[in-house]
Protein backbone atom coordinates (compact mmCIF):
# COMPACT_ATOMS: atom_id res chain seq x y z
CA UNK A 1 0.00 0.00 0.00
CA UNK A 2 2.54 -1.10 -1.60
CA UNK A 3 8.79 1.13 -0.78
CA UNK A 4 12.66 5.45 3.03
CA UNK A 5 13.38 6.69 6.17
CA UNK A 6 14.35 7.15 10.29
CA UNK A 7 13.20 7.10 12.91
CA UNK A 8 12.44 9.44 16.26
CA UNK A 9 10.96 6.93 18.71
CA UNK A 10 11.54 7.99 22.09
CA UNK A 11 10.87 4.61 24.89
CA UNK A 12 7.92 6.04 26.41
CA UNK A 13 6.03 6.91 23.07
CA UNK A 14 6.27 3.47 21.29
CA UNK A 15 2.38 2.77 21.36
CA UNK A 16 -0.07 4.69 18.73
CA UNK A 17 -3.75 4.86 19.64
CA UNK A 18 -6.26 5.94 17.65
CA UNK A 19 -6.91 8.67 20.13
CA UNK A 20 -3.51 10.17 19.94
CA UNK A 21 -3.44 10.18 16.15
CA UNK A 22 -6.49 12.13 15.83
CA UNK A 23 -5.39 14.54 18.54
CA UNK A 24 -2.25 14.87 16.64
CA UNK A 25 -3.93 16.25 13.62
CA UNK A 26 -4.12 12.94 11.72
CA UNK A 27 -7.22 10.14 11.29
CA UNK A 28 -6.51 6.83 12.57
CA UNK A 29 -3.91 4.68 11.13
CA UNK A 30 -5.43 1.59 9.27
CA UNK A 31 -6.25 -1.70 11.22
CA UNK A 32 -5.39 -4.76 10.94
CA UNK A 33 -2.30 -6.82 8.42
CA UNK A 34 -3.73 -5.89 5.36
CA UNK A 35 -3.00 -2.35 5.87
CA UNK A 36 -2.99 -0.08 2.64
CA UNK A 37 -4.40 -3.78 1.14
CA UNK A 38 -3.50 -4.12 -2.74
CA UNK A 39 -2.53 -0.46 -2.54
CA UNK A 40 1.30 0.83 -1.99
CA UNK A 41 1.40 -2.63 -0.84
CA UNK A 42 0.61 -4.53 -3.59
CA UNK A 43 -1.52 -7.28 -2.21
CA UNK A 44 -4.92 -8.13 -0.52
CA UNK A 45 -8.25 -7.19 -2.57
CA UNK A 46 -8.39 -3.70 -1.69
CA UNK A 47 -11.58 -2.29 -1.48
CA UNK A 48 -14.97 -3.89 -2.53
CA UNK A 49 -16.41 -3.71 -5.89
CA UNK A 50 -18.98 -1.63 -4.56
CA UNK A 51 -20.18 2.18 -4.08
CA UNK A 52 -19.38 4.54 -0.86
CA UNK A 53 -21.55 7.22 0.40
CA UNK A 54 -20.46 9.17 -1.80
CA UNK A 55 -22.36 8.00 -4.54
CA UNK A 56 -26.00 9.00 -3.95
CA UNK A 57 -26.59 11.15 -6.42
CA UNK A 58 -26.19 15.30 -6.79
CA UNK A 59 -28.45 18.04 -7.11
CA UNK A 60 -30.80 18.31 -10.51
CA UNK A 61 -28.05 19.97 -13.08
CA UNK A 62 -25.37 19.15 -11.15
CA UNK A 63 -21.71 17.69 -13.03
CA UNK A 64 -21.86 13.91 -12.43
CA UNK A 65 -18.56 12.55 -12.14
CA UNK A 66 -17.70 8.70 -11.64
CA UNK A 67 -14.64 7.81 -9.89
CA UNK A 68 -12.85 4.54 -9.28
CA UNK A 69 -10.45 3.95 -6.44
CA UNK A 70 -8.88 0.67 -5.33
CA UNK A 71 -8.34 1.65 -1.73
CA UNK A 72 -8.87 -0.43 1.41
CA UNK A 73 -9.53 0.60 5.58
CA UNK A 74 -8.54 3.50 6.51
CA UNK A 75 -7.36 5.00 3.23
CA UNK A 76 -10.52 4.10 1.82
CA UNK A 77 -12.31 6.41 4.50
CA UNK A 78 -10.25 9.14 4.14
CA UNK A 79 -11.14 9.01 0.62
CA UNK A 80 -14.71 8.99 1.01
CA UNK A 81 -14.66 11.97 3.70
CA UNK A 82 -13.27 14.29 1.10
CA UNK A 83 -15.37 13.29 -1.94
CA UNK A 84 -18.24 14.11 0.81
CA UNK A 85 -16.76 17.20 1.91
CA UNK A 86 -16.14 18.00 -2.37
CA UNK A 87 -19.45 17.35 -2.77
CA UNK A 88 -21.00 19.37 0.01
CA UNK A 89 -19.12 22.42 -1.87
CA UNK A 90 -22.42 23.02 -3.92
CA UNK A 91 -19.97 23.74 -6.92
CA UNK A 92 -22.23 21.92 -9.59
CA UNK A 93 -20.04 18.95 -9.38
CA UNK A 94 -21.06 15.36 -7.54
CA UNK A 95 -19.21 12.93 -7.39
CA UNK A 96 -20.19 9.36 -6.97
CA UNK A 97 -17.08 6.72 -5.61
CA UNK A 98 -17.11 2.83 -6.71
CA UNK A 99 -14.51 0.62 -4.77
CA UNK A 100 -13.25 -2.15 -7.10
CA UNK A 101 -10.37 -4.48 -5.48
CA UNK A 102 -7.35 -4.15 -6.55
CA UNK A 103 -5.97 -7.16 -7.91
CA UNK A 104 -8.89 -6.85 -10.66
CA UNK A 105 -8.44 -3.16 -11.12
CA UNK A 106 -6.51 -3.17 -14.00
CA UNK A 107 -8.02 -5.45 -16.40
CA UNK A 108 -11.46 -4.20 -15.53
CA UNK A 109 -10.38 -0.50 -15.89
CA UNK A 110 -9.22 -1.72 -19.61
CA UNK A 111 -12.42 -3.26 -20.15
CA UNK A 112 -14.38 -0.44 -18.99
CA UNK A 113 -12.46 1.86 -21.47
CA UNK A 114 -12.83 -0.51 -24.29
CA UNK A 115 -16.37 -0.97 -23.81
CA UNK A 116 -17.29 2.37 -23.14
CA UNK A 117 -18.00 2.07 -19.89
CA UNK A 118 -15.08 4.31 -18.53
CA UNK A 119 -15.34 5.92 -15.21
CA UNK A 120 -14.24 9.99 -15.33
CA UNK A 121 -11.58 9.21 -12.67
CA UNK A 122 -9.42 6.34 -11.52
CA UNK A 123 -6.49 5.91 -9.19
CA UNK A 124 -3.30 3.70 -9.98
CA UNK A 125 0.17 4.63 -9.64
CA UNK A 126 1.83 7.17 -10.86
CA UNK A 127 5.15 5.56 -12.69
CA UNK A 128 2.08 3.55 -14.72
CA UNK A 129 1.52 6.35 -17.51
CA UNK A 130 2.66 5.12 -19.91
CA UNK A 131 1.31 1.70 -19.59
CA UNK A 132 -2.27 3.89 -19.18
CA UNK A 133 -1.55 6.40 -21.71
CA UNK A 134 -3.77 4.45 -24.53
CA UNK A 135 -7.02 4.70 -22.20
CA UNK A 136 -6.51 8.00 -20.59
CA UNK A 137 -6.35 11.72 -22.06
CA UNK A 138 -3.91 14.05 -20.82
CA UNK A 139 -5.50 16.96 -18.73
CA UNK A 140 -3.07 19.94 -19.35
CA UNK A 141 -5.98 22.38 -21.27
CA UNK A 142 -8.22 21.80 -17.82
CA UNK A 143 -5.94 22.34 -15.22
CA UNK A 144 -5.93 25.68 -12.81
CA UNK A 145 -3.21 28.17 -13.31
CA UNK A 146 -0.17 27.01 -11.65
CA UNK A 147 -1.08 23.63 -10.98
CA UNK A 148 2.46 22.08 -11.61
CA UNK A 149 3.86 24.33 -8.66
CA UNK A 150 1.81 22.99 -6.18
CA UNK A 151 3.37 19.63 -5.99
CA UNK A 152 6.37 18.14 -5.48
CA UNK A 153 8.51 18.68 -8.52
CA UNK A 154 9.33 14.65 -8.66
CA UNK A 155 5.74 13.62 -8.26
CA UNK A 156 4.41 16.05 -10.87
CA UNK A 157 7.76 15.18 -13.72
CA UNK A 158 7.37 11.37 -13.07
CA UNK A 159 3.74 11.78 -13.86
CA UNK A 160 3.93 13.45 -17.49
CA UNK A 161 4.23 11.05 -20.57
CA UNK A 162 5.61 12.87 -23.47
CA UNK A 163 5.14 16.05 -22.44
CA UNK A 164 1.41 15.82 -21.20
CA UNK A 165 -0.09 15.51 -17.99
CA UNK A 166 -2.32 11.99 -17.34
CA UNK A 167 -2.49 12.16 -13.76
CA UNK A 168 -2.44 14.21 -10.43
CA UNK A 169 -0.70 12.45 -7.78
CA UNK A 170 -2.20 11.99 -4.01
CA UNK A 171 0.68 10.56 -2.04
CA UNK A 172 4.91 10.05 -2.40
CA UNK A 173 4.97 6.79 -0.31
CA UNK A 174 8.76 5.07 -0.49
CA UNK A 175 10.77 1.96 1.02
CA UNK A 176 13.44 2.31 3.83
CA UNK A 177 15.07 0.21 6.65
CA UNK A 178 13.25 -0.57 9.42
CA UNK A 179 14.94 -1.75 12.77
CA UNK A 180 13.65 -3.33 15.77
CA UNK A 181 15.45 -1.27 18.22
CA UNK A 182 15.11 -3.74 20.98
CA UNK A 183 16.76 -6.45 19.07
CA UNK A 184 19.98 -4.00 17.82
CA UNK A 185 19.98 -3.07 21.58
CA UNK A 186 20.30 -6.78 22.99
CA UNK A 187 22.99 -7.30 20.37
CA UNK A 188 25.13 -3.81 21.09
CA UNK A 189 24.59 -2.82 17.62
CA UNK A 190 24.19 1.03 16.87
CA UNK A 191 21.66 1.15 14.06
CA UNK A 192 23.32 4.12 12.63
CA UNK A 193 25.01 2.04 9.27
CA UNK A 194 26.93 4.18 7.29
CA UNK A 195 27.97 1.48 5.23
CA UNK A 196 28.08 -1.94 3.78
CA UNK A 197 30.81 -2.94 6.03
CA UNK A 198 29.33 -1.51 9.15
CA UNK A 199 25.56 -2.40 8.27
CA UNK A 200 26.87 -6.51 7.67
CA UNK A 201 29.17 -6.29 11.05
CA UNK A 202 25.66 -5.43 12.57
CA UNK A 203 23.85 -8.51 10.69
CA UNK A 204 26.55 -11.26 11.86
CA UNK A 205 26.41 -9.58 15.62
CA UNK A 206 22.94 -10.16 15.24
CA UNK A 207 22.95 -13.54 14.31
CA UNK A 208 25.64 -14.86 16.96
CA UNK A 209 24.51 -12.90 20.01
CA UNK A 210 20.87 -12.86 20.22
CA UNK A 211 18.15 -15.19 19.13
CA UNK A 212 16.83 -13.61 16.13
CA UNK A 213 17.74 -13.49 12.86
CA UNK A 214 19.25 -10.11 11.25
CA UNK A 215 17.94 -8.60 8.14
CA UNK A 216 15.05 -9.48 5.53
CA UNK A 217 15.36 -8.26 2.22
CA UNK A 218 11.36 -8.34 1.79
CA UNK A 219 8.73 -7.33 4.21
CA UNK A 220 5.88 -9.62 2.00
CA UNK A 221 5.92 -12.66 0.42
CA UNK A 222 5.64 -11.32 -3.50
CA UNK A 223 7.61 -10.59 -6.67
CA UNK A 224 6.24 -6.89 -6.75
CA UNK A 225 7.77 -6.69 -2.82
CA UNK A 226 11.50 -8.27 -4.21
CA UNK A 227 11.52 -6.08 -7.40
CA UNK A 228 10.85 -2.77 -4.79
CA UNK A 229 13.73 -3.46 -2.63
CA UNK A 230 15.85 -5.37 -5.23
CA UNK A 231 16.16 -1.31 -7.32
CA UNK A 232 17.11 0.38 -4.55
CA UNK A 233 20.11 -2.03 -3.97
CA UNK A 234 20.96 -2.04 -7.91
CA UNK A 235 20.41 1.63 -8.04
CA UNK A 236 23.18 2.39 -4.97
CA UNK A 237 25.77 -0.56 -6.82
CA UNK A 238 25.38 1.75 -10.01
CA UNK A 239 22.79 -0.39 -12.11
CA UNK A 240 19.43 0.09 -13.59
CA UNK A 241 16.21 -2.13 -14.47
CA UNK A 242 16.46 -0.75 -18.17
CA UNK A 243 18.43 1.50 -20.50
CA UNK A 244 16.96 3.54 -23.57
CA UNK A 245 14.61 5.49 -24.11
CA UNK A 246 10.81 4.94 -23.72
CA UNK A 247 9.50 2.53 -26.89
CA UNK A 248 13.04 0.90 -26.99
CA UNK A 249 13.98 0.22 -23.40
CA UNK A 250 16.45 -2.26 -22.90
CA UNK A 251 16.98 -4.59 -20.03
CA UNK A 252 19.72 -4.05 -18.66
CA UNK A 253 19.91 -5.80 -14.87
CA UNK A 254 21.05 -8.78 -16.76
CA UNK A 255 24.83 -7.25 -16.83
CA UNK A 256 27.20 -8.07 -13.46
CA UNK A 257 26.11 -5.02 -11.32
CA UNK A 258 22.65 -6.61 -11.78
CA UNK A 259 23.31 -10.23 -11.21
CA UNK A 260 25.81 -9.44 -8.32
CA UNK A 261 22.99 -7.70 -6.28
CA UNK A 262 20.99 -10.21 -6.61
CA UNK A 263 23.31 -12.40 -5.62
CA UNK A 264 23.84 -10.57 -2.37
CA UNK A 265 20.06 -10.74 -2.66
CA UNK A 266 20.25 -14.49 -2.64
CA UNK A 267 22.84 -14.55 0.31
CA UNK A 268 20.97 -12.93 2.95
CA UNK A 269 19.21 -16.21 2.78
CA UNK A 270 22.12 -18.23 1.75
CA UNK A 271 25.66 -17.89 2.97
CA UNK A 272 25.13 -14.41 5.13
CA UNK A 273 22.53 -16.77 7.33
CA UNK A 274 20.69 -13.72 8.20
CA UNK A 275 17.28 -14.61 7.19
CA UNK A 276 15.32 -17.81 6.58
CA UNK A 277 14.46 -19.13 2.85
CA UNK A 278 11.09 -19.58 3.87
CA UNK A 279 7.32 -17.46 4.55
CA UNK A 280 5.09 -19.23 6.79
CA UNK A 281 2.68 -16.90 5.57
CA UNK A 282 2.56 -13.61 3.31
CA UNK A 283 3.03 -11.35 6.11
CA UNK A 284 5.59 -13.80 7.92
CA UNK A 285 8.08 -11.17 8.22
CA UNK A 286 6.12 -8.27 9.68
CA UNK A 287 5.33 -10.87 12.38
CA UNK A 288 9.00 -11.35 12.77
CA UNK A 289 9.81 -8.61 13.36
CA UNK A 290 6.59 -6.93 16.07
CA UNK A 291 7.87 -10.11 17.57
CA UNK A 292 11.67 -9.88 18.02
CA UNK A 293 12.91 -12.61 15.64
CA UNK A 294 13.74 -10.18 13.14
CA UNK A 295 16.13 -7.06 13.93
CA UNK A 296 15.55 -5.46 10.31
CA UNK A 297 13.82 -5.30 7.28
CA UNK A 298 13.06 -3.62 3.66
CA UNK A 299 9.65 -1.87 4.01
CA UNK A 300 7.07 0.65 2.88
CA UNK A 301 6.31 3.91 4.73
CA UNK A 302 3.04 2.39 4.81
CA UNK A 303 3.89 -0.49 6.91
CA UNK A 304 3.91 0.91 9.77
CA UNK A 305 0.06 0.21 9.90
CA UNK A 306 0.49 -3.38 8.97
CA UNK A 307 2.07 -3.19 12.95
CA UNK A 308 -0.96 -2.63 14.66
CA UNK A 309 -3.41 -5.00 16.75
CA UNK A 310 -7.28 -5.28 16.07
CA UNK A 311 -7.78 -2.54 18.88
CA UNK A 312 -5.74 0.15 16.28
CA UNK A 313 -2.48 0.40 18.30
CA UNK A 314 1.39 -0.43 18.11
CA UNK A 315 1.98 -3.61 20.77
CA UNK A 316 3.41 -2.64 24.14
CA UNK A 317 7.22 -2.14 24.02
CA UNK A 318 7.60 -2.21 20.44
CA UNK A 319 10.66 0.13 19.71
CA UNK A 320 11.29 0.62 16.03
CA UNK A 321 13.21 3.18 13.95
CA UNK A 322 12.81 4.17 10.19
CA UNK A 323 16.23 5.03 8.44
CA UNK A 324 16.87 5.73 5.25
CA UNK A 325 18.18 2.41 3.26
CA UNK A 326 21.59 4.06 1.80
CA UNK A 327 23.75 1.19 3.33
CA UNK A 328 23.94 -0.85 0.12
CA UNK A 329 27.30 -1.41 -1.83
CA UNK A 330 28.55 0.52 -4.47
CA UNK A 331 29.14 3.68 -6.66
CA UNK A 332 25.54 4.25 -7.92
CA UNK A 333 23.10 7.00 -6.29
CA UNK A 334 22.27 6.98 -2.84
CA UNK A 335 18.16 6.89 -3.55
CA UNK A 336 15.15 4.71 -2.61
CA UNK A 337 12.72 2.96 -4.57
CA UNK A 338 8.92 5.49 -4.33
CA UNK A 339 5.32 5.51 -6.24
CA UNK A 340 2.42 8.13 -6.16
CA UNK A 341 -1.11 6.70 -5.76
CA UNK A 342 -2.15 9.03 -8.66
CA UNK A 343 -5.36 10.16 -10.17
CA UNK A 344 -5.71 9.32 -14.04
CA UNK A 345 -8.40 10.11 -16.58
CA UNK A 346 -9.82 7.60 -18.40
CA UNK A 347 -10.83 7.93 -22.35
CA UNK A 348 -15.14 7.74 -22.43
CA UNK A 349 -16.32 9.09 -25.72
CA UNK A 350 -19.49 10.02 -23.63
CA UNK A 351 -17.98 12.14 -21.22
CA UNK A 352 -18.72 15.97 -21.85
CA UNK A 353 -15.79 19.13 -21.91
CA UNK A 354 -17.86 20.47 -19.02
CA UNK A 355 -17.45 16.55 -17.40
CA UNK A 356 -13.26 16.37 -18.15
CA UNK A 357 -13.06 19.75 -16.45
CA UNK A 358 -15.27 18.98 -13.59
CA UNK A 359 -13.03 15.32 -12.94
CA UNK A 360 -9.97 17.43 -13.37
CA UNK A 361 -11.35 20.04 -10.43
CA UNK A 362 -12.50 17.05 -7.85
CA UNK A 363 -9.09 15.74 -8.45
CA UNK A 364 -7.13 19.00 -7.64
CA UNK A 365 -9.13 19.31 -5.00
CA UNK A 366 -8.33 15.91 -3.51
CA UNK A 367 -4.44 16.13 -3.67
CA UNK A 368 -4.42 19.26 -2.58
CA UNK A 369 -6.32 19.22 0.58
CA UNK A 370 -5.64 15.69 2.13
CA UNK A 371 -4.08 16.43 5.30
CA UNK A 372 -5.19 12.76 6.62
CA UNK A 373 -3.76 11.13 3.92
CA UNK A 374 -0.25 11.05 5.89
CA UNK A 375 -1.84 9.45 9.25
CA UNK A 376 -4.14 7.24 7.06
CA UNK A 377 -1.94 5.49 4.92
CA UNK A 378 1.33 6.18 6.21
CA UNK A 379 1.96 8.31 2.71
CA UNK A 380 3.78 11.88 2.74
CA UNK A 381 1.11 14.09 0.90
CA UNK A 382 2.49 15.00 -2.72
CA UNK A 383 0.81 18.93 -2.80
CA UNK A 384 3.70 20.13 -1.05
CA UNK A 385 1.63 23.17 1.22
CA UNK A 386 -0.44 19.66 2.19
CA UNK A 387 2.69 18.04 3.23
CA UNK A 388 4.30 20.41 5.90
CA UNK A 389 1.13 21.57 7.26
CA UNK A 390 1.06 21.58 11.21
CA UNK A 391 -1.93 18.66 10.65
CA UNK A 392 0.79 16.36 8.72
CA UNK A 393 4.14 17.89 11.31
CA UNK A 394 1.68 17.09 14.45
CA UNK A 395 1.23 13.42 13.42
CA UNK A 396 2.84 10.56 15.22
CA UNK A 397 4.18 9.30 11.90
CA UNK A 398 6.53 12.36 11.83
CA UNK A 399 6.58 13.25 15.21
CA UNK A 400 7.43 10.42 17.03
CA UNK A 401 8.52 7.23 14.44
CA UNK A 402 9.62 9.63 11.64
CA UNK A 403 8.08 7.49 8.71
CA UNK A 404 6.77 10.55 7.15
CA UNK A 405 8.94 12.95 8.40
CA UNK A 406 12.27 11.11 6.81
CA UNK A 407 10.02 10.95 3.65
CA UNK A 408 9.83 14.26 3.69
CA UNK A 409 13.42 14.30 3.94
CA UNK A 410 14.11 12.08 1.27
CA UNK A 411 12.21 13.85 -1.48
CA UNK A 412 13.12 17.15 -0.32
CA UNK A 413 16.99 16.04 -1.01
CA UNK A 414 16.28 14.03 -4.04
CA UNK A 415 17.05 10.94 -2.19
CA UNK A 416 14.15 9.25 -3.93
CA UNK A 417 13.33 7.42 -7.23
CA UNK A 418 10.24 6.26 -9.77
CA UNK A 419 10.56 3.00 -11.47
CA UNK A 420 10.59 3.01 -15.31
CA UNK A 421 7.43 4.07 -17.20
CA UNK A 422 7.50 1.54 -19.36
CA UNK A 423 4.42 0.24 -21.43
CA UNK A 424 3.82 -2.74 -19.82
CA UNK A 425 2.55 -4.22 -16.30
CA UNK A 426 6.09 -3.81 -14.58
CA UNK A 427 4.96 -5.27 -11.14
CA UNK A 428 3.77 -8.42 -12.81
CA UNK A 429 4.73 -11.47 -10.82
CA UNK A 430 5.80 -12.82 -14.33
CA UNK A 431 8.89 -10.32 -13.97
CA UNK A 432 10.12 -10.80 -10.15
CA UNK A 433 8.58 -13.79 -9.33
CA UNK A 434 12.14 -15.40 -10.29
CA UNK A 435 13.39 -13.03 -7.63
CA UNK A 436 11.35 -14.59 -4.93
CA UNK A 437 12.82 -18.04 -6.16
CA UNK A 438 16.28 -16.52 -5.66
CA UNK A 439 15.32 -15.19 -1.92
CA UNK A 440 14.18 -18.69 -0.75
CA UNK A 441 16.75 -20.44 -2.44
CA UNK A 442 14.43 -21.90 -5.02
CA UNK A 443 16.97 -21.54 -7.99
CA UNK A 444 20.14 -19.94 -8.76
CA UNK A 445 20.94 -16.36 -9.22
CA UNK A 446 22.02 -16.81 -13.36
CA UNK A 447 18.73 -18.63 -14.14
CA UNK A 448 16.70 -16.54 -11.64
CA UNK A 449 17.70 -13.11 -13.49
CA UNK A 450 17.88 -14.69 -17.04
CA UNK A 451 14.49 -15.63 -16.60
CA UNK A 452 13.20 -12.40 -15.27
CA UNK A 453 15.84 -10.44 -17.88
CA UNK A 454 14.20 -13.05 -20.79
CA UNK A 455 10.33 -12.07 -19.50
CA UNK A 456 10.45 -8.44 -19.29
CA UNK A 457 12.57 -7.88 -22.46
CA UNK A 458 9.81 -10.31 -24.42
CA UNK A 459 7.20 -8.16 -23.28
CA UNK A 460 8.92 -4.48 -23.69
CA UNK A 461 9.65 -6.13 -27.57
CA UNK A 462 5.83 -6.57 -28.03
Amino acid sequence: MSRNTTESDEPNSTKLTRRRALSAGGAALATGIAGCAGLTGGGGSGGGSSSDGSGDGGSSGDVEIDYWMYFGAQEREEMTALIEDFNAQDNGIHVNAQGIPFSEFLNKLFTAVNSGNAPHVASYYGSYGRHLKPITHSIDDYLSDGAANKYFDIAWENLQVDGSTYALPIDIHGKALYTNDSVLESAGVDPDFSDWQAFSEACDTIVSDTDSRAFSFLNWNSGQAAFRAYIIALTQAGGDIVTGDPGSYEVAYDDDVGMQTAELMSKVTGDFGWDTPQFQSDSARVQDFLAGDLGMFIAGTWSVNNFENESGELPEGLDFSFQKPFMFPGDGDEVAWCESNSLYFPTNSNHTDAEKQAAVEFAEYVTQNNTLWASAGGHLPAAKSVATSSEVKNTALWQDYGTISTMYEMVSDGQVRYQPKTSVHINSNRFWGPFMDMYLQNTDVQTGVTNSANALQQALDQ
